[in-house]
């Protein structure tokens, strides 16, 4: 039987990153809630085309989709310069999840 998801703590920080050459099947924005540990808690992924979609470990795909590992410090992120990452404000990011968890609905 596989694992379930991290043990996982309250959110202490929300993270935006573009991966500029990302595929054209990939996500190119990232948006992810994460706790003192970087383990990502909720998760927005933005697509080329504009699309928006939500995860989290509450998410039937969570194997699939939520990252399998904290995220790294945004200076060992930005050390790669197909990378470009930043701390962004709780409520930038409740801005990007409720977008992107309407546009889901539909």
């Amino acid at each position: 039987m596989l694992p379930g998801p991290p043990e996982l703590g309250p959110p202490v920080s929300w993270f935006h990153c573009v991966w500029i050459g990302a595929p054209d099947d990939e996500p190119v924005e990232w948006f992810d809630e994460l706790d003192a540990e970087r383990w990502s808690i909720r998760c927005v992924r933005k697509f080329r085309d504009g699309s928006l979609k939500a995860y989290s470990y509450a998410s039937p795909d969570w194997r699939h989709q939520m990252p399998e590992v904290p995220i790294p410090p945004l200076e060992e992120i930005n050390d790669n310069s197909d990378f470009a990452a930043e701390e962004i404000s709780k409520a930038e990011f409740e801005a990007v999840w409720e977008e992107a968890r309407r546009g889901m609905a539909r």
